[in-house]
């Protein structure tokens, strides 16, 4: 019996959705000031993901919605940041749930877009979507 419990421990070890391990997978920054410190440089938004583990949602998230290549490819707008929920980065984005995602300001540091939730690929493609074409119409004066 105590087998079969490692092993399931094991197992389920290496399918959750541990910052550093969905950050190696998605090409994801994993350091707050270095993903700032490149938006600004590339005059782009940080998309900040906070995860923990254990946590089927943040699992889900990573695996079935961010690394589809529909969502991949509207990562060109942002530098993609994820972070473990109980790991060093500005209390201001201490999320009231988990997952959750954050389009921060590099400048002002502010929250301008949140997503909430593990949500489909096709939903989180589609407030995507949104925050740029709101961001566009910001900068456009319009």
């Amino acid at each position: 019996m105590k087998i079969v419990v490692i092993l399931m421990s094991m197992i389920y070890s290496l399918m959750a959705a541990d910052a550093a391990a969905a950050a190696k997978l998605l090409g994801y920054e994993t350091d707050y000031r270095t993903a700032l410190t490149t938006a600004k440089q590339e005059n782009k938004m940080v998309l900040m993901v906070i995860v923990q583990e254990p946590c089927p949602y943040c699992d889900r998230l990573v695996k079935e919605t961010l690394s589809t290549k529909c969502v991949q490819r509207r990562m060109k707008h942002y530098v993609p940041l994820i972070v473990d929920k109980h790991s060093d980065y500005p209390q201001q984005f201490k999320p009231p749930m988990i997952p959750m995602s954050f389009v921060v300001d590099p400048e002002s540091e502010e929250v301008t877009f949140e997503i909430v939730g593990a949500l489909p690929f096709k939903e989180y493609i589609h407030d995507l979507e949104t925050e740029i074409e709101f961001r566009d119409i910001e900068e456009s004066g319009n």
